[in-house]
């Protein structure tokens, strides 16, 4: 009886280890394909037409791949961003500083009615997510994000329209309200380690705003405004701001005439009320708009500045703020696809609307030599006593949809990166990621509107010529990623090391 008893229970025993075993094993195999089934469909939604290896993706612990609940802390500093001997610097608490030159991009729809970055709405069709966008930018070498946004919205809070974001698929993105919704932004950027630029571009959705008040804004409104975001985001989450653009575009100001409408102190006063917030950020200056004229080969040329870019009165008044090494001058310069400016071309005869009937197309030398004598005229020479860093806020315009026999308005993207780099200057922000960036003319002859951007229609393709093109600035001298300065407790106090 006893024997028998043994045999049983030696066989009903190995038979649950194997039933055991083979269950462990046919789990294993399950989630061996669970998982691989989870990075299919996160390569299947990156952003496709350009380099990879931004590292590898999240996975959060539900198994979702690129698609995470919340992103983890980045154990950073807050920077001491700086701007000091031409370059813009990152400074850590222990003293460490790190050169970075910005090869950037904007990024535009927080300042239109949507209140949302455009393109996060991951359909079966087009869109994509926030994830899927900063893991692009590092792959492709930009290092910063200018992002547009509107007072009003900051002042009101406004709820963002949730419509048009896939919030199962950007779990991450907060839609709760604006500043929220900004907040996951910059979380999203400070995982791929891109700085944020954060730009005041519009008073309301309807109003670009062309000084820093109207009507409706104040002047009191905007710097509660400036306000808001620094009690909101000056703070190791968000180490990766380096400051804020302090007025889009002002094109009815003046500069250094004491006027109610002097650019030269309105930004004074709004970049010490970001600095009596946050002194760790950097205030970002654009140029003011008036008629010129330049003398270049022995031809005068009329102009007028581009939006944002006429800096040529602070050669006589220049910026500086209450904290030293603050100052970042931040122009704009365009294309033809903008304004066909006279000294792009020879010959022609200009139009009411602006375009320029029988111009004339001139070789790259020649072009090269023009654009870099405007910009100059208007910015160029504030780099000449290598103190305050001067990058391009704005640039770029139609590229592989240019229509110009020869592609003037690609080439003067191209031309203007290359004065950039040779320059020394501290990189630039290329308008813009978005396909939807708007042009008024194509070619010179032609008045319209016309769309590209880095990103085609669909936003899950890469703009591959844009792309291509924009790999100039790959050669700027100091183009890293955000320096992350992490964050050691020791016995004696807190320590930092870089990690870019």
């Amino acid at each position: 009886m006893w024997p028998g008893i043994l045999l049983l229970i030696l066989v009903v025993g190995g038979a649950l280890v194997g039933i055991t075993l083979s269950a462990l094993h046919t789990n294993d195999t399950t989630t061996t394909r669970q998982e691989a089934y989870a990075q299919r469909k996160a390569d299947s939604e990156k952003i496709s037409g350009g380099a990879s290896g931004s590292g590898s993706d999240l996975v959060s612990d539900d198994g979702a791949v690129g698609n995470p609940k919340s992103y983890p802390d980045m154990g950073c500093e807050l920077p001491d961003y700086q701007s000091k001997n031409g370059r813009i610097v990152a400074v850590s608490a222990n003293g460490t500083e790190v050169p970075v030159d910005i090869k950037g991009i904007n990024w535009f729809g927080m300042e239109t009615g949507t209140a949302i970055p455009l393109g996060l709405w991951d359909n079966a069709e087009n869109g994509t997510t926030a994830y899927q966008i900063a893991s692009f930018l590092a792959d492709n070498k930009f290092n910063a994000v200018r992002l547009p946004l509107c007072v009003n919205w900051i002042l009101t809070n406004k709820a963002p329209e949730s419509s048009l974001i896939n919030t199962a698929e950007n779990r991450a993105i907060s839609v709760k309200n604006y500043m929220s919704l900004l907040k996951s932004i910059v979380k999203v950027l400070a995982y791929r380690k891109i700085g944020v630029l954060l730009s005041m571009h519009t008073l309301t959705s309807t109003d670009s705003g062309s000084l820093w008040y109207s009507d409706d804004i104040s002047e009191d409104d905007f710097l509660d405004a400036i306000d808001t975001l620094t009690k909101n985001l000056c703070s190791e989450k968000y180490w990766n701001i380096m400051g804020i653009d302090v007025k889009n575009e002002p094109s009815k100001a003046t500069w250094g005439d004491g006027s109610s409408k002097d650019f030269h102190a309105g930004a004074k006063k709004i970049a010490n009320r970001m600095l009596d917030g946050c002194s760790n950020w950097m205030g970002f200056v654009e140029g003011i708009n008036a008629d010129h004229s330049v003398t270049i080969d022995g031809t005068k040329y009329d102009y007028y500045d581009w939006y944002g870019g006429g800096l040529q009165d602070a050669a006589d008044y220049p910026l500086t703020f209450a904290t030293d090494n603050k100052v970042v001058y931040a122009p704009h310069y365009y294309t033809p696809a903008v304004y066909p400016q006279a000294y792009f071309y020879d010959g022609g005869t200009q139009g009411s609307n602006g375009a320029i009937a029988d111009y004339v197309e001139i070789d790259d030398s020649t072009l090269k030599s023009r654009i870099k004598a405007t910009m100059a005229d208007m910015f160029g020479f504030l780099a000449d006593d290598n103190s305050s860093a001067l990058l391009l806020g704005e640039f770029g315009g139609l590229y592989s949809k240019d229509k110009h026999p020869e592609l003037t308005t690609q080439r003067c993207t191209d031309l203007s990166m290359e004065v950039i780099v040779e320059s020394g200057w501290a990189g630039g922000f290329v308008w813009s990621l978005n396909p939807e960036s708007a042009y008024q003319f194509n070619p010179a002859d032609t008045y319209g509107t016309f769309t590209e951007g880095i990103l085609e229609d669909d936003w899950l393709t890469a703009n591959s010529d844009f792309l291509k093109g924009m790999t100039a600035l790959n050669d700027l001298a100091n183009l890293r990623s955000m320096p992350c300065f992490e964050v050691e407790e020791s016995s004696s106090g807190s320590e930092s090391s870089s990690s870019s």
